[in-house]
């Protein structure tokens, strides 16, 4: 199995509908997910040449993170399908 880094983008409609969603959703991919992870918050964009600065809602910051386990990208994208937020899906490459 591969590992892949799932990044929630856009805006949550946080309503009871969409929690139940999400709920549904998360449940249906549990024996997939490898770490929970997070909400983010307060991002800052750093360059390589040092200049620090906010991340603010126009650049589309990403708002949680997850890993998962999937044979593919596309096993992957396909346990995306139920998801009540976008989602930017990485596969993390083994070092």
């Amino acid at each position: 199995m591969k590992k892949f880094l799932l990044l929630a983008h856009g805006e949550m409609q946080r309503t009871p509908e969409f929690f139940e969603a999400h709920q549904k959703w998360w449940s249906a991919i549990q024996d997939r997910v490898v770490d929970s992870g997070n909400p983010l918050v307060a991002g800052r964009r750093v360059t390589s040449n040092g200049d620090v600065s906010d991340i603010s809602p126009d650049m589309t910051p990403a708002l949680g993170y997850s890993i998962i386990e999937a044979e593919s990208m596309d096993d992957a994208v396909a346990l995306m399908a139920d998801s009540p937020m976008d989602m930017w899906v990485y596969e993390a490459m083994p070092m």
